[in-house]
């Protein structure tokens, strides 16, 4: 019976021992964590002030903290070597657990270490992280780190594949689930590889030919160059996303890190090449070898060391082996740089780039291109005027689609020139070319004349209204001499589907009107308003009726709408399908806008634009007579050269830039531009050629300074067009001898001319006289 006694007490004593062991096992600690120094060491860091605000006691501090930090590095290295050591000999999970904790720690005492060095003295700092004896053993203890981490990410890869099989036997739906959405991916990305270059083309493509397209096609131009590398980028990291939502592939995250860099060099390689063809004025192909050739040099050296520096961050930090690299990096695009420059040498020491007129160093960089150490240098340098070059050449031609900086450049441009012509002096062989001897070297201009592509916008909406089967008045107004005449008889030429009728108002206005009408209907002269509001009712032919200077209808003053009205009210009357157009100036419209206010009184107004400078280079180019023995020349006409001038002739330089003057002077009015090209002609006496020089554009300080009355007056006759000295009394409340007496005096000074005893402002002070009544708030030009 005791024995017996004794067994069972032996037995309950095994089981109590068995029960406690199970006991102190669930109690230990089954997560990895960090020792409690490097835990201490890390709060006593956080401690520390911001560097902006660090003293001398906290410098040496931290330079204690960091040899410290160091020390330990070094210990806990042995121990994370001896704990690998230790797992590789019994893989159990108290040997994979210790692992895991001095892994955790050299990471966190790695922070710190960064840290430190970043709060450090200059000179311990570069002891650490330069080439010296201290970098070097540092560099040693975190490359044996770096071994170490490497170790231990091949044993932790190895534990979750494992974890990945045993999750795989429990339960397979999620991963099979994980398996359906990358499929997913996989299938929308196949589709988009075959069908996205027709997508993209169909999107970018412009509506309208020849127009600029809009900011969104631009960039599908960039997306789609580089849509298989982007669309593969977008696919590879939504398929790592969805593997490392795995718990047990959580790892396979960080492998976005290099496929970000690498894919987005290649993206970054396609934007840069799109850009340079759609940007670049040479595209032969040597020149697009050495460009794809250079860029990738760059990319490519970017992607590898950001790579590099990304994974010596995340594994040892920022310590020596990061700025060891960033050292090296350093001196490796240096190298790069010197072999682009020598691949670009031919291309840069070319003829045509020799040829331009180059500042003193560059010359100097011309003549020692071969030079064995110098070289190098000279093609630098060589490259970086022409890069500035082109990107000045870049920037104003930019700049110069934008009306006022354009104006300012030719007003420079204008003042330089007069100023290089007094300093090379007047010459005295030169004589002015007089009367109607101008012609025959600026032809007029004529129904067979070169018709200049203006304006394409403004007729396309007057076309449709007045090219349709629908009723419709119109009104085209613009500056004297913009080109009114010649866009109203466009249409007359265009219109198909009604018998077109053109017609000048004359001075009389309406009175004298209503008989040319009449008899352009086929009816007498002598003819009614109801005869010929009768004859457009019962006719069966439709009529376009277009009407020039129709601001002989309109009187700036009280009542002076009259006349526009009754012909309005008996073209409106005539109830078909008759169409309208009436061309009246703009500084006549403006009387009429504000007095009928928001009344509607036509279908639709056009304002003409000014022209550009590209047009009235045109313009002015059509016109000069090659078909005489001696045509115009610009030879010896003095011009400043421009950035983007430089591969003309001097006499094409010449010419641009005395058109660029003209253009500037007219304020983009053609009439005004051929008048003051023809008054720049001059002829040589002993050589008989006909040369253009800066013309003498007129002024006089006594305009700005006049009474406001005699203004009124002068403003009344560009509004009237013509007037007589009754019209403009009427107009300005002046009496008759006021007005006389004024005319005189204007007369006296050039600024009028008369015709039939009516006043009109002179050809040659038009541009001037508008201009000195827009500043004195009196005329919207």
């Amino acid at each position: 019976m005791t024995r017996i006694l004794q067994i069972i007490l032996s037995l309950l004593a095994l089981q109590a021992f068995a029960a406690h062991a199970d006991w102190e096992q669930e109690t230990q600690p089954t997560t990895p964590a960090v020792s409690e120094a490097a835990t201490e060491l890390a709060a006593t860091i956080s401690e520390l002030p911001d560097p902006l605000f660090i003293s001398e006691s906290d410098r040496r501090r931290v330079d204690r903290l960091l040899a410290g930090t160091l020390r330990q590095i070094d210990r806990d290295i042995q121990s994370f070597k001896s704990a690998l050591s230790r797992y590789h000999t019994n893989s159990d999970k108290a040997n994979w657990l210790e692992v895991q904790n001095q892994q955790l720690t050299l990471v966190s005492l790695s922070q710190s270490k960064q840290t430190l060095l970043k709060l450090s003295s200059t000179d311990l700092f570069n002891k650490l992280t330069g080439f010296g004896p201290r970098g070097v053993t540092q560099f040693k203890t975190e490359l044996k780190l770096a071994q170490l981490n490497t170790e231990y990410l091949i044993l932790l890869q190895i534990q979750s594949f494992k974890a990945f099989l045993r999750d795989l036997t429990i339960s397979p739906v999620p991963i099979l689930a994980a398996f359906f959405k990358l499929l997913l991916v996989y299938l929308l990305l196949n589709w988009w590889l075959k069908h996205s270059k027709n997508i993209i083309r169909q999107l970018t493509q412009s509506p309208t030919q020849g127009m600029s397209p809009p900011w969104w096609a631009r960039l599908l131009w960039y997306i789609g160059s580089a849509n298989r590398p982007i669309a593969w980028l977008i696919a590879i990291t939504l398929s790592l996303r969805i593997l490392s939502s795995l718990p047990s592939l959580q790892h396979l995250i960080f492998l976005e890190i290099i496929i970000w860099w690498i894919l987005g060099g290649s993206i970054i390689i396609k934007f840069m090449l799109e850009f340079a063809y759609r940007n670049s004025r040479n595209t032969n192909k040597p020149i697009t070898a050495l460009r794809l050739s250079t860029i990738r040099y760059y990319v490519w050296s970017v992607i590898v060391t950001g790579v590099i520096l990304q994974l010596a961050q995340r594994s040892i930090g920022q310590g020596t082996i990061y700025h060891w690299i960033t050292n090296l990096v350093f001196f490796w695009f240096i190298f790069i740089t010197i072999l682009v420059i020598h691949k670009w040498k031919s291309h840069v020491f070319s003829a045509n780039h020799e040829q331009l007129d180059t500042p003193i160093w560059i010359t100097w960089a011309i003549n020692n291109k071969n030079h064995l150490v110098l070289s190098t240098f000279a093609t630098a340098l060589m490259m970086f005027w022409l890069v500035t070059r082109s990107a000045k050449q870049y920037v104003i031609a930019n700049l110069s689609q934008y009306a006022f900086f354009s104006q300012a450049l030719a007003y420079l441009f204008r003042i330089e020139v007069a100023k290089q012509t007094n300093n090379h002096g007047a010459n005295n062989n030169l004589v002015r070319i007089k009367r109607d001897e101008v012609y025959q070297y600026i032809l007029p201009g004529r129904e067979d004349s070169e018709l200049i592509d203006y304006p394409a916008t403004e007729l396309k909406q007057l076309s449709q209204y007045l090219l349709s089967d629908n009723p419709s008045m119109c009104v085209v107004s613009g500056e004297r001499g913009i080109g009114t005449t010649t866009l109203l008889k466009q249409l007359h030429y265009k219109v198909k589907n009604a018998t077109a009728i053109y017609i000048s108002c004359p001075n009389g206005g309406y009175c004298e009107l209503i008989p040319q009408l009449a008899t352009e209907l086929g009816l007498d002269s002598d003819a009614s308003e109801i005869q010929i509001l009768s004859h457009l009712r019962k006719s069966e032919i439709c009529y376009f009726i277009a009407i020039d200077n129709a601001q002989r209808l309109v009187k700036p003053r009280v009542g002076g709408l009259g006349d526009l009205i009754k012909f309005t009210n008996l073209m409106r009357r005539s109830k078909k399908n008759h169409r309208c157009v009436l061309a009246i100036e703009k500084s006549s419209w403006r009387f009429v806008d504000r007095a009928r206010g928001e009344r509607l009184l036509f279908d639709h107004v056009v304002f003409l634009p000014r022209w550009s400078e590209a047009q009235i280079a045109e313009l002015l180019a059509s016109r000069i007579n090659t078909d005489i023995e001696k045509p115009v020349t610009f030879e010896g006409l003095v011009v400043p050269k421009q950035w983007d001038q430089d591969e003309i002739t001097e006499e094409e330089r010449a010419r641009i830039g005395f058109f660029r003057i003209l253009w500037h002077y007219a304020d983009g009015n053609p009439t005004v531009a051929l008048r003051f090209f023809r008054l720049s002609l001059r002829r040589d006496k002993t050589t008989n050629d006909v040369v253009v020089r800066l013309f003498n554009a007129p002024t006089n300080e006594d305009l700005e300074k006049m009474p406001k009355p005699m203004l009124a007056i002068l403003r009344s006759v560009v509004q009237l067009e013509v007037s007589s000295p009754e019209e403009l009394s009427e107009c300005t409340q002046l009496t008759i001898a006021e007005v006389i007496g004024t005319l005189r005096y204007f007369e006296s000074r050039g600024y009028i001319e008369w015709t039939d005893d009516k006043a009109r402002i002179s050809d040659h002070w038009y541009r001037y006289i508008t201009n000195a009544l827009h500043r004195q708030h009196l005329l919207v030009k």
